[in-house]
C-alpha cells in the first residue's frame, strides 16, 4: 500500500494548523486583569476599609497579646529568678544612689568654697573701707575699659544710613499706592 518514503514526503507537503503560543501564565494574567477591570473600584474600597479597620483594631490586638504573654509568664513564674532579679535591681539602685550622693557632696563642697571666698572678699573690702581705701569696684578696671572701647568702635563702624540711600527716589520697600479712607459720604 504505501511506501514509507512517500508517506514522509506527503506529511511535509501538508501544512500544520495555526500555531498558538501556549504560555501557562497568560490565562491567569488575563483572568486577573479582567477581574480587576470589572471589580477594581470595589477592590480599592475594600482595601481602604481593611486598612482602616486594621489601624483601629491593632491596639486592642496588641493589648490582648500582651495580656496573653503576661498570663503565660505568670504560669511559668519562678520564685528564685524573681528574687535574683529584684536583688539585681536593688543593687543597681544602691549604686546609682551612691553616685548621686557623691555628686551632691562634691557640689556642696564647691558651694561652700565659693561662699567662703565671697565672705573673705567682703571682709577684705570692709577692712579696706575702714582703712580709707574705699570699696572695691564690682567691675575690674580692664573690663570697664574694654566695654567702653567696644561701644565706641561699634558706634564708629555702623553708619546711620546706607550709602546709596536717596530720600527723593522713594527707594524703600513700601508700596507707593495706598487705599482711600473708609469714610461715608460727606453730609
Amino acid at each position: 500500500m504505501g511506501d514509507p518514503i512517500n508517506a514522509d514526503t506527503m506529511d511535509e507537503n501538508v501544512h500544520p494548523p495555526v500555531l498558538e503560543n501556549e504560555n501557562p501564565l497568560s490565562g491567569v494574567f488575563y483572568s486577573v486583569t479582567g477581574f480587576i477591570e470589572g471589580y477594581g473600584w470595589i477592590l480599592l474600597f475594600g482595601v481602604i476599609v481593611l486598612m482602616f479597620l486594621k489601624s483601629k483594631l491593632s491596639p486592642a490586638v496588641n493589648k490582648y497579646k500582651r495580656q496573653l504573654e503576661e498570663t503565660i509568664e505568670s504560669k511559668k513564674f519562678d520564685a528564685s529568678k524573681a528574687q535574683s532579679r529584684l536583688e539585681g535591681m536593688e543593687a543597681a539602685r544602691r549604686k546609682m544612689q551612691e553616685q548621686l550622693d557623691a555628686q551632691a557632696a562634691r557640689h556642696a563642697e564647691q558651694m561652700k568654697k565659693k561662699e567662703e571666698e565671697k565672705r573673705q572678699q567682703k571682709i577684705d573690702d570692709w577692712e579696706g573701707h575702714l582703712e580709707g581705701k574705699g570699696y572695691r569696684s564690682k567691675y575690674k578696671v580692664n573690663e570697664q575699659a574694654e566695654t567702653t572701647s567696644k561701644l565706641n568702635k561699634e558706634k564708629k563702624s555702623t553708619p546711620l544710613r546706607q550709602s546709596d540711600y536717596n530720600p527723593l527716589t522713594g527707594g524703600s520697600d513700601t508700596c507707593a499706592w495706598r487705599p482711600g479712607q473708609r469714610r461715608g459720604g460727606g453730609g
